[in-house]
Formats: C-alpha cells, sequence, structure tokens
C-alpha cells in the first residue's frame, strides 16, 4: 500500500504544490485548508504522515497536535512554521511533533524525513539508527545545508577534505558519514589524533616503519595509509600536526606514495584524507604555524560545522534523539525536560557543543530517577559555568539585569530569557558583521527573511550597526 500523507495548510497554491509533488513522489495525499477540517480527516482517513502548517485560519498548528496523534492511526507530525526558532522547536516537539521545517524548505529534505520515518516507525524507545547520517540531528538551516554538502561530497572523487568547526560539533561523525555515503565504504576509515603523538611516533603511525628504524621497532609495521588502502583517512586535529609530518603528508598527496620510517621503498597509495581542526587553519598559516602549501592541499573541499549556539532550535530533537538511546540502553522510560532544564538549554552558550550536550542527557539518565530532567540531575560544572544555568536567583537576575524570574509566572520568565537571549545575539552577529544581514545570517546559520523577521521583532535596524 502506498503511504498516505494529510496536508493541513491554508495557503492554496502551496498546499496544491505540495499535494501534486507528494502524489508524483508515490504517496496518497489529503488536504485541507484549516483545523478544524484536518482534524475530521485525520479520523476519518488516518493518515501516516500529517505535515501541519503553524498558522492556520481557525486555530495554531500546534493546538491540534494532540487531536491528530489521539486518531486510530497515530500519524507521525510534521510541524511547518514561517521560520524556525528554539522556543517553537520547543513547543512542536513538547506537544508531540516529530519533525519540523521552516518555510521555504527543499522539496528533497520532506522526501529524506518521510524515508526516515518510514524506515524507523516511532516509539517511545528505540535503538540508534544504521543510517550514516542519524547521528547527525537538526534541521536548521545550518544543518540542512551541512547534509547537503556531505551527500556531494561523499559521491565526488575529491581526494581531500578539510572539515573545520568547534570542539564537540561532531567532526568525526561527518567524516565517517562522508565515507559510508561514498564507493569506498566498502572499504575501511581508520582514525588517526594528530595530537597525541610524538613526532616520531605519529610518522610511524601514518606511514609504518621498518624493522630497526628507532628505539622498539623489532619487526617491520604497516600504517594507516597502507591499512586504509582503497578506503578514507580521518586525520583529527591536523592542526596540531608537527612540521616533519606536514611536509610528508604533503608529498603523499600530491605524489600519491609514502615511504616507511627507516625505508626507501616508494608504496603507492590510494586513500581518501579527510581532515578536521578546531582551529582554524588559514590564521595558523598567517602566523607561520602551519605550512600554506599542505593548507591548500588540504582545503580542495571545505566543511564547516556550525556551532551548537548558532542551530538552538536544534536542541529540543537533539535531546529527544539522546533521550531515546539513553532510555534503550540503561532501559528506562523517556524523560523529558522540566521547565527550569529547558530554559537552561535555550540559553546555555554550550562550549562543548553536541558532545557537551549529549553527556548531559547521559548523566541526567544515569543520576535522575524522577519523570523529568531536572536541573540537579545535569553536570555541577555546566551549571556553575554560566550565570543564566545557576538556580540563583541573584545570578540569573543580575545576568538578565530584569526583576528575579522566580518570581515570575513560567512562560513570563521563560520569554524573557529567550527575547534576552534573541536581542544579545543578533546585535553580536551584526556588530560582527558590520551591519551585514546577509552576512550574519550566513555565520548564525539562518534564512536571511529569517534574521530580518527577528531584527524587526527587537527593533533592530541595520543602520545601527554599519562601520
Amino acid at each position: 500500500m502506498r503511504p498516505s500523507i494529510l496536508v493541513i495548510d491554508d495557503e492554496h497554491n502551496f498546499r496544491e504544490f505540495l499535494g501534486e509533488a507528494l502524489e508524483t513522489s508515490g504517496y496518497n495525499v489529503s488536504l485541507a485548508a484549516s483545523a478544524q477540517v484536518g482534524v475530521a480527516i485525520a479520523r476519518d482517513r488516518s493518515p501516516d504522515v500529517v505535515l501541519l502548517d503553524q498558522n492556520l485560519p481557525d486555530r495554531p498548528g500546534l493546538e491540534i497536535i494532540p487531536a491528530l496523534r489521539q486518531t486510530s492511526a497515530r500519524p507521525d507530525v510534521i510541524m511547518i512554521t514561517a521560520y524556525a526558532e528554539y522556543s517553537r522547536a520547543v513547543e512542536a516537539v513538547k506537544a508531540g511533533a516529530h519533525h519540523y521545517l521552516s518555510k521555504p524548505f527543499e522539496f528533497d529534505d520532506l522526501l529524506k524525513i518521510l524515508s526516515e520515518l518510514r524506515r524507523n516507525k516511532r516509539s517511545d524507545r528505540v535503538p540508534p539508527s544504521d543510517d550514516p547520517l542519524a547521528s547527525l540531528v537538526g534541521i536548521s538551516p545550518g544543518m540542512q545545508e551541512l547534509e547537503h554538502q556531505i551527500w556531494r561530497v561523499a559521491t565526488s572523487p575529491v581526494a581531500t577534505v578539510l572539515i573545520q568547526g568547534e570542539s564537540g560539533t561532531g567532526k568525526e561523525l561527518i567524516a565517517q558519514a562522508i565515507h559510508a555515503l561514498s564507493d569506498r565504504s566498502r572499504n575501511r576509515i581508520l582514525s588517526v589524533n594528530c595530537a597525541a603523538f610524538t613526532e616520531t611516533l605519529l610518522m610511524s603511525e601514518l606511514f609504518g616503519h621498518e624493522r630497526g628504524a628507532f628505539t622498539d621497532a623489532r619487526q617491520r609495521k604497516k600504517g594507516v595509509f597502507e591499512n586504509a588502502e582503497g578506503g578514507s583517512l580521518f586525520l583529527d586535529e591536523v592542526s596540531e600536526m608537527v612540521p616533519q609530518a606536514q611536509a610528508a603528508l604533503l608529498r603523499v598527496l600530491e605524489e600519491r606514495m609514502i615511504t616507511r620510517v627507516g625505508g626507501s621503498t616508494e608504496i603507492p597509495v590510494d586513500v581518501r584524507v579527510i581532515a578536521a581542526t578546531n582551529r582554524p587553519l588559514a590564521a595558523q598559516v598567517a602566523k607561520g604555524e602551519f605550512r600554506d602549501d599542505l593548507y591548500y592541499r588540504l582545503n580542495v573541499v571545505e566543511i564547516v560545522v556550525p556551532p551548537l549556539r548558532q542551530r538552538r532550535e536544534d536542541i529540543p530533537l537533539l535531546v529527544r534523539h539522546f533521550s531515546k538511546i539513553f532510555a534503550h540502553h540503561y532501559d528506562v522510560e523517556v524523560r523529558e525536560l522540566s521547565p527550569e532544564v529547558e530554559a537552561f538549554f535555550a540559553t546555555y552558550h554550550w562550549p562543548g557543543n553536541v558532545r557537551e550536550l549529549r553527556n548531559a542527557v547521559e548523566r541526567a539518565y544515569v543520576i535522575g530517577r524522577g519523570p523529568q530532567i531536572e536541573l540537579e540531575d545535569l553536570p555541577p560544572g555546566l551549571l556553575a559555568a554560566y550565570p543564566l544555568g545557576t538556580p540563583d536567583e541573584q545570578r540569573i537576575e543580575e545576568a538578565l539585569g530584569a526583576p528575579a524570574l522566580r518570581q515570575m509566572p513560567f512562560q513570563q520568565a521563560k520569554q524573557l530569557v529567550i527575547d534576552h537571549f534573541e536581542r544579545s545575539y543578533l546585535e553580536a552577529a551584526l556588530i560582527e558583521s558590520g551591519g551585514n544581514i546577509s552576512s550574519a545570517a550566513r555565520r548564525a546559520g539562518m534564512h536571511r527573511q529569517a534574521m530580518q523577521r527577528l531584527m524587526s521583532r527587537h527593533d533592530l535596524s541595520r543602520e545601527d550597526f554599519r562601520r
């Protein structure tokens, strides 16, 4: 049977286009222009998936998610919003939505989500998926572009890729996804942390050595370049590579030949090199700390991974993703975030990025016992490192310059925190870009129109930030 989809959207042209495109892609489609009609169709036809617009003429889309989920088919709900932001994402996920998309979106992105929902029928607890992109959770503009880049690079013949991003953003996961989606996946991907070895040991690890090449070299050893033949090699923290290894790596990339330490025989190798660094290599080149010729060889294709603070709308989906993994691993029920933790996650700056968020969620499943994840379940260092994370009223008040949040109704306090973050973030981004909205939006991983809407909401003008 063809899977069925219900599209609830009051924009006639968009609704009709989406219905026609989905029909062509193999789905049975029903259309509704209002919340009332949409719920009635859902009860009558039991669709597998509902594409639900946030702004409907009779009721907000968020309000009818429970009614849709209570129908006999319990359809998966994909929320469609005018623009993505953290607070809307939290509300959608808490209401029962499984994904959300911001207009305009690529039809291929929707098909990818629908395919994922078909492969993995949702349940309260599921083991991790084998999908190479399953660990790269998020539908923010920055993550959508990242996935497009991964697909393009994986299916291209390019020999070197440079991944740049802060610690904890998932650079190794991206390297593994590139390998898994490429025609090299039938062979291995090996990893080397360039900062973990001395100069001699790094050369040996990469290129191998002959017997007697150095103390303790009692027998011949192949390096990772030989062992990864036909596959991929992930060089993490390549910015920490010593000068001798930089020169040797450059030769390999240019000639596709290696020589073992202590040897003279040239050995041909066929390996895709995927390098990663959490330090801007261009700045190191300018300082003379990294070879410029090696930099240009590595930087054939560059992938820049956005930090978590620039894609906060992905946090609810990441929390749901990690919660399912750890609930399955520790054999417990999935736990929701308490309002206090929800507000904290919305404002915390996440210096450790996705890795830090994952660790926080896992600790909550190990330490906590209640139905919700509470502040006391989070790592103490997480709360102490950032004023907005502490439950102490005075420090929160000082950080926001506002009345004590604990004395305010939750929704009002939550909105105050979110408004404060949004305005501060926008001001910093616009100062850095000199009032150039397009540049600020690109760095933030947002659509230009979304940033303009946020600026309008906070009464900010680009003229105030022009250099």
